[in-house]
């Protein structure tokens, strides 16, 4: 039995990411200004590759994690 289900939760956390960067890019019609610039700098730009990379890494721990059950034989 399956203890562990990491999948559910990238798929999560890829949905927020990328419904909060739709959000961002209609706010960027009603706002426009050195703040927004500084707000995506500080903060959007610099997530999308951390989020990548926490999902890459999700990923492949999903796999090890797979390549253990079989080992031992859990279905």
């Amino acid at each position: 039995m399956r203890n562990w289900d990491l999948n559910s939760g990238a798929s999560k956390l890829e949905l927020s990411m990328q419904s909060l960067f739709t959000a961002s890019a209609e706010a960027q019609q009603y706002w426009s200004d050195q703040a927004q610039r500084k707000f995506q700098e500080t903060y959007l730009l610099p997530l999308e590759p951390k989020v990548h990379s926490v999902l890459d890494a999700i990923h492949r721990l999903a796999e090890v994690l797979a390549e253990a059950e079989r080992y031992c034989g859990i279905n």
